[in-house]
């Protein structure tokens, strides 16, 4: 599987309403969740056992156990090359520096909308798929298709979509689905990277 099929994100967080509600907005978003971890251990045994590696990880700065977040972070970066978005009810100054010693994707602060977390996760794609140079393909959308998948890039649920634009749930996700068809992309991500790529937009 290429860097660009593999939409794979680990989340390590240890208060388990708020990774329910995480995983559900990421797999309405249709990104593939690997899995849950409350602790280091549990986050570092789901990548070895995972078919595809994630190739992001949502991470919560202060999880039990002896290992924090940070330093799990670290870890995963340098074993895995998998970018990081940081997640804290904390944001101290010793924090923050520690935080960005490892140069995560964002640092996302407690409480946060979706949309901010769909938005980090978006800029944790692009930021991989950045590092892939190569000809850029043009994309085929029509002017409805480009309205969505901008709306996409904005941070908004296919729910919220919906009631924007007046449509059901279910014609946001035919669209969503008719543009990776047609333009021959697997992952909403890498297309979302192109729309902001797009020059002859």
């Amino acid at each position: 599987m290429n860097r660009k099929e593999n939409t794979n994100i680990l989340v390590v967080e240890d208060e388990m309403i708020t990774a329910e509600s995480i995983v559900e907005l990421l797999e309405e978003e249709d990104l593939q969740v690997i899995g849950v971890a409350r602790d280091a251990p549990t986050a570092l045994l789901l990548c070895s056992q995972a078919d595809a590696l994630p190739q992001v990880v949502i991470c919560d700065i202060h999880i039990k156990g002896e290992t924090g977040g940070i330093e799990l972070a670290r870890q995963l970066k340098k074993m895995h090359g998998c970018e990081i978005v940081f997640l804290t009810a904390y944001a101290d100054s010793k924090t923050l520096e520690s935080a960005f010693a490892i140069d995560p994707v964002m640092y996302v602060v407690k409480p946060y909308s979706d949309a901010q977390l769909l938005v980090a996760v978006q800029m944790a794609f692009h930021k991989l798929f950045r590092q892939e140079s190569e000809n850029l393909p043009r994309l085929e959308l029509t002017d409805r298709e480009r309205e969505v998948a901008t709306l996409v890039a904005k941070g908004l649920s296919s729910k919220q979509i919906a009631n924007k634009l007046g449509i059901s749930l279910e014609t946001v996700k035919t669209h969503r689905r008719r543009m990776l068809q047609k333009n021959n992309i697997s992952s909403f991500p890498h297309l979302i990277y192109l729309l902001n790529n797009d020059k002859g937009y």
